[in-house]
């Protein structure tokens, strides 16, 4: 996922403060030539989500059905 906009705004920081973050370590990220990319399962640790639980959805749940 890209570190800005998506991350940056996800986790209610402004772009320099992202980038500063993803540099100093505090956000994991992959830095590829001018790109800066975050792993979603390590966003989700960050976020305070285990890395190996699963969400499951019934029918009805989140979805709507025409």
């Amino acid at each position: 996922m890209p570190l800005w906009p998506d991350v940056g705004r996800l986790l209610g920081i402004g772009r320099n403060q992202a980038y500063e973050a993803a540099r100093q370590g505090e956000i994991p990220s992959l830095h590829l030539g001018r790109t800066w990319l975050v792993p979603v399962p390590k966003l989700l640790e960050l976020l305070g989500y285990r890395a190996d639980s699963q969400v499951k959805r019934t029918a009805g749940e989140g979805s709507s059905v025409a």
